[in-house]
């Protein structure tokens, strides 16, 4: 990893929460120094970027990254922070983009580990088009199961027409595929294809980066800027974890939807597009609808076509042909002799539910293939590699939705915090460094009763 920042103050800040993790990183100071690093060494794991230097600007060195296509998460980080900036740097690329002074570290270290699982499955999922010998636009999409089979049928049918398409599925289940095929057999193959994840951006900052805004604005806002839906013009707009974005953010993809015309934060002049637009979701948005979180008329906008991903506990005869697709282009892009799983085996790994679904079995896969030493693995290996408590299940965080990955954490957190306090609320307090009111507030929320 590269910590790259000019105060060494922050250099230290950020190297303490690596060390406590056991990752282990380089301190950069300027500019300079980081295009040097990177033209001499193999790609970092992730990079924390400052966006001011004494010889220059991250967002320039984030560009360069880009165009040298260098493929690797950044997070910037910045004492100066604007809309305008993370607006561009969450278009350039960005993974996250903290503020100073840093305040919650845990939030830290959880966007450290979201970008270092990012990194990775993009450089698999990267892996697996490049290197797929297949034209068939389904060559991403391995599971030929029933249910599979009708989902392409429905690919096939909505891809043809105009109208707007409601993806549904679990966390893992391959929806950002789905949406690609759509383009892929549309006549607009040839055009943009643009993903924005509803999910990751804050309020403000999702609306401008979706709409584009006006010089002026804002404080920041030093010059007009398009946003994903110009960029999107003539091709296909895929809003990911549309569940997740604001009430007030909705209002406005909604009138979008049915004018198909926009309007620049800071601006009353409509600008009309041609976007063909795909949604996603790993919720039950009808559910999210009758609860008030969830826009109706919004729903009913978007969900014309509607495509539901079966989750793999529901078409485990698929399990197998994911093994073997993985296991070989791991092999072959590592460069390694193929390695095989018995059949006793994968009828084991059959069995199992895979919650955080194909993306939790890639990356499960891949472990193994890193960590086994023989070229056959049986049924008597895999014990080591599911430890259901250590492997599985620590996974399973990073395959929920934020919120219940919060709430959870959260709960661990102050069930651990009161055993090592010995009950004692006031001295939790201390450890935790917070106002006692605020303890039994979260005590309450959370359900954990005093003993």
């Amino acid at each position: 990893m590269v910590v790259a920042d000019d105060e060494a103050f922050t250099r230290q800040f950020f190297g303490m929460i690596l060390q406590e993790e056991a990752y282990k990183y380089i301190e950069l100071a300027t500019v300079a120094e980081c295009i040097s690093y990177l033209k001499s060494n193999s790609n970092p794991d992730l990079i924390i970027l400052d966006i001011r230097f004494p010889d220059g600007s991250g967002l320039d060195l984030l560009k360069w990254i880009r165009d040298q296509e260098i493929d690797v998460p950044v997070i910037m980080v910045t004492a100066y922070g604007s809309i305008s900036d993370a607006v561009l740097a969450v278009k350039m690329g960005a993974f996250d983009f903290l503020t100073k002074p840093f305040e919650d570290t845990n939030k830290i270290k959880l966007s450290i580990k979201r970008a270092l699982e990012y990194g990775w499955l993009e450089k698999e999922n990267r892996m697996l088009r490049d290197q797929r010998r297949s034209s068939d636009v389904f060559q991403d999409m391995v599971g030929k199961s029933e249910k599979m089979q009708h989902v392409y049928e429905l690919i096939k049918r909505a891809a043809g027409a105009m109208t707007n398409v409601l993806i549904e599925g679990e966390s893992g289940t391959g929806k950002d595929l789905v949406a690609r095929a759509i383009h892929s057999l549309s006549d607009r193959k040839g055009q943009s294809f643009v993903t924005v994840n509803c999910g990751a951006l804050p309020e403000g900052l999702l609306e401008s980066a979706l709409f584009g805004y006006e010089k002026g604005s804002f404080t920041g806002a030093l010059k007009t800027t398009q946003g994903f839906f110009e960029e999107a013009d003539n091709g296909t707009l895929f809003l990911d974890e549309i569940g997740d974005a604001p009430a007030s953010v909705q209002v406005k993809i909604l009138r979008a939807v049915e004018d198909r015309v926009i309007y620049h934060v800071g601006s009353t002049k409509p600008i009309s597009l041609d976007v063909r637009l795909l949604f996603a979701t790993n919720k039950d948005l009808a559910k999210e609808v009758a609860a008030g979180r969830f826009r109706n008329d919004l729903y009913y906008r978007i969900n014309v076509v509607r495509i539901v991903l079966p989750p793999l506990r529901e078409r485990k005869e698929d399990v197998p042909r994911f093994i073997d697709s993985f296991v070989e282009d791991y092999c072959r892009q590592s460069g390694m002799k193929k390695r095989t799983f018995t059949n006793d085996a994968l009828s084991y790994l059959s069995s199992h539910d895979w919650p955080g679904n194909v993306r939790q079995l890639k990356n499960w896969v891949s472990r193994i293939m890193v960590l086994h030493p023989g070229e056959v693995i049986s049924l008597d290996d895999l014990p080591i590699y599911l430890d259901e408590e250590n492997s599985l299940e620590s996974e399973i965080f990073y395959y929920t939705t934020y919120q219940e990955a919060k709430k959870s954490f959260e709960k661990r957190y102050f069930e651990k915090l009161l055993h090592s306090a010995g009950w004692d609320l006031n001295r939790a307090a201390e450890q935790s460094r917070m106002h006692l009111a605020s303890i039994y507030r979260k005590l309450n929320a959370l359900g954990i009763k005093v003993k």
